[in-house]
């Protein structure tokens, strides 16, 4: 590189690709983590949960209140009482 270059000078990461070992010494870096399966698998059975909620809430809860609309006459919802 003879000083100029390199990864974070371009804005990357260093992963140590001029050490000496590389890329042997530094493979785990490289390798899938140790459960990642078994957590994607949950993760996607959860996502799948959390959809099936939002999706019974979409008719529901996704509405606008009644006194917000379009028009001339600025409504808000509020209605005075008298005490």
């Amino acid at each position: 590189m003879d000083g100029v270059g390199g990864c974070p000078n371009v804005g990357g990461i260093c992963m140590a690709c001029t050490m000496p070992g590389f890329p042997d010494k530094y493979m785990p870096f490289m390798d899938e983590p140790p459960g990642s399966t078994l957590s994607t698998t949950m993760v996607t059975g959860y996502g799948r949960f959390i959809r099936t909620l939002r999706a019974s809430t979409i008719h529901t809860g996704d509405k606008e209140p009644k006194w917000r609309h379009t028009g001339d006459e600025l409504t808000t919802g509020y209605i005075p009482q008298a005490y």
